[in-house]
């Protein structure tokens, strides 16, 4: 006789998950620079921001809240962002100016977008009688953004991991999530588009795991699928 428990929550990563920003991050800050000084091409921007995004994440240890890493909190962290792609660019825009435009701009539901088949599939995984969960490595403007494109309503409960002092892919940030829904890892599911940080992680919770690979980069070492609508092979 199988012990598995029932299916009863999917919990889902935000990001490159549920939305995305359009334009793109080197896009809008190739807009803003280019207000503070000489035009910027986003196609600059972009190495900049790649290798200050891994240079500051090699600062903390995985699972440790990122934006709690320096004194100021997540302006502080978004500053030392701001500053170090500046820089990277040689551009002679003034950091703190730009921090404070493209603080409003991110924090702005109108810059993001929801992937055509989300809602669709939030409805209908709560048709099923699932109760869902957003758990999302995200700095406090997160809960202002999802308000604002309307899917806050479908989630029992949203774990973002600067409100929460810990992120993925540790285990904690997911047995929260487990807590708050009063249920098991074993009758959980998550799905994100990170290997570590939402498969590994969730796995290391001993929640199962499925991998969203939109764009075909990863290998068959991992159960996946293409778009949200690949989830419903895996519930009832």
């Amino acid at each position: 006789m199988s012990t598995t428990l029932p299916l009863r929550a999917v919990l889902l990563d935000v990001g490159g998950t549920l939305i995305d920003s359009d334009p793109s991050p080197p896009e809008v800050y190739a807009r803003v620079l280019s207000r503070w000084g000489p035009e910027v091409a986003a196609s600059e921007v972009a190495p900049a921001f790649r290798a200050t995004w891994a240079e500051l994440g090699e600062l903390h240890p995985p699972g440790l809240d990122r934006y709690h890493l320096l004194k100021g909190g997540e302006r502080a962290w978004w500053g030392e962002f701001v500053r170090r792609v500046v820089d990277r660019l040689q551009h002679p825009a003034p950091w703190h100016e730009v921090l404070e435009e493209l603080f409003t701009a991110f924090a702005d539901p109108v810059l993001w977008r929801v992937y055509p088949e989300v809602v669709e599939v939030l409805e209908e995984l709560r048709r099923r009688g699932l109760q869902l969960a957003a758990v999302s490595n995200w700095d406090s403007r997160l809960p202002g953004v999802l308000n604002g494109l309307g899917l806050d309503r479908h989630f029992e409960v949203v774990l973002v991991s600067a409100l929460e002092g810990v992120e993925k892919p540790s285990p904690v940030i997911f047995h929260r999530a487990v807590e708050r829904l009063a249920l098991t890892p074993a009758e959980c599911l998550h799905v994100g588009d990170s290997p570590l940080d939402d498969y590994r992680g969730a796995e290391s919770a001993g929640i199962g795991a499925l991998l969203l690979d939109r764009h075909g980069l990863f290998s068959d070492g991992y159960r996946r699928i293409v778009d949200l609508r690949g989830i419903y092979g895996f519930v009832a």
